[in-house]
C-alpha cells in the first residue's frame, strides 16, 4: 500500500464486522515458521469473548504483518507476544476499544530516537543492528491505517530490553 494514496484518501476501504482474534491468529500462523527458524517464540494472549470491530481486513492484516515483521527483524533472542484485550477502563472518543499489542524482547528504541518512529522515511535501529534498511514507511503506514479506523497507535520501549507496539480499534456498535 502506498502511503501517498493513504494520505490523499485515495484508498478504497472494505469495512466489515471483524473478529480481531481471528486476524491475530492468522497473522501468527503466517509468521510462526519464520520465528521458529530464528529460534524465537511467538505466542498469542487473546481475551475470550471479545466484541467485534468494524474494519478493513486486509489493511489490519497489513498492520499486524508490519508489527510482527519489525519484531522479527529486531529480536535476536527471546520471544514475541501478540495480545488482544478489551479496554474497559476508559472511553476514547466516546467508544470502548480493543487494544492489540505486539511485545518483543528485542533491541528496543532509545528515548532519543523515539520521536522518529512513526515519521516517514526514518529508520531506527538499523545502524545499531547492521540489518538491511527498509523503506522507513512500515510504521507510518500502520499509523495511517489505524487512524483511519478511528484508533490510535503508540509504543513503549526500553533500549536493549524490547518494545511493545500497541493500537486501539473502536468496538463496533451492535444493533439493539
Amino acid at each position: 500500500m502506498d502511503i501517498t494514496n493513504l494520505e490523499a484518501d485515495k484508498v478504497l476501504w472494505n469495512m466489515q464486522m471483524l473478529d480481531i482474534s481471528e486476524l491475530v491468529e492468522q497473522s501468527i500462523s503466517t509468521y510462526q515458521q519464520k520465528f521458529h527458524d530464528k529460534g524465537l517464540s511467538l505466542s498469542a494472549e487473546v481475551e475470550s469473548h471479545l466484541p467485534k470491530v468494524m474494519g478493513d481486513r486486509d489493511r489490519l492484516l497489513q498492520v499486524m504483518s508490519n508489527l510482527l515483521s519489525n519484531a522479527l527483524k529486531f529480536t535476536e533472542t527471546g520471544s514475541v507476544t501478540c495480545a488482544v484485550k478489551q479496554n474497559s477502563d476508559s472511553l476514547q472518543d466516546g467508544y470502548r476499544h480493543l487494544i492489540v499489542s505486539v511485545s518483543d524482547t528485542g533491541i528496543g528504541i532509545s528515548k532519543e530516537d523515539s520521536w522518529q518512529v512513526f515519521e516517514k522515511f526514518k529508520q531506527v535501529g538499523d545502524i545499531l543492528t547492521g540489518k538491511p534498511q527498509g523503506t522507513g514507511l512500515g510504521l507510518p503506514i500502520c499509523k495511517e491505517i489505524i487512524t483511519r479506523h478511528g484508533g490510535k497507535i503508540w509504543f513503549e520501549s526500553t533500549l536493549e530490553q524490547g518494545s511493545t507496539f500497541s493500537f486501539t480499534l473502536p468496538i463496533a456498535m451492535q444493533a439493539a
